[in-house]
């Protein structure tokens, strides 16, 4: 009996390190998905007359973009609970490109901008991971 509660228990240790390794892993992919993204629109930049004004917005598009993606494959290999993977997903997102913006010299300031930026990221990550849980 004990065998096989120690058994049992090392299974499940086992797939809870799986789901948190598939989290950052989407995370990752998020994160790749932005960048390849960002490098496109600066090249568009550089060679048609876009308005540089148009940044901040078409930055936040790339950023929740990448969220949805990121969360709905990970929803759709853990399987379950989507809607919380998700929202892991898209809250660790933004607090990688927390220190990644301050070496890019953008200040840090807790405003409700940031506090937006938050619930717009955790927000699509859940619906990202309800969509993945839900695909065939």
């Amino acid at each position: 009996m004990n065998r096989i509660d120690r058994g049992l228990k090392k299974q499940l240790e086992k797939n809870k390190n799986d789901k948190l390794f598939m989290v950052f892993k989407s995370v990752i992919l998020a994160l790749i998905i932005s960048l390849i993204c960002i490098i496109i629109y600066a090249i568009v930049l550089s060679i048609t007359p876009v308005s540089d004004n148009t940044m901040s917005l078409i930055t936040q598009v790339i950023s929740m973009i990448s969220i949805l993606a990121a969360g709905i494959y990970c929803g759709k290999n853990i399987g379950v609970k989507g809607w919380l993977y998700g929202l892991s997903v898209g809250i660790i997102y933004i607090i990688i490109l927390i220190p990644i913006s301050m070496l890019l010299g953008e200040t840090l300031t807790f405003d409700k901008y940031l506090l937006a930026r938050l619930l717009m990221a955790a927000t699509v990550g859940l619906i990202g991971g309800i969509i993945g849980v839900n695909i065939l």
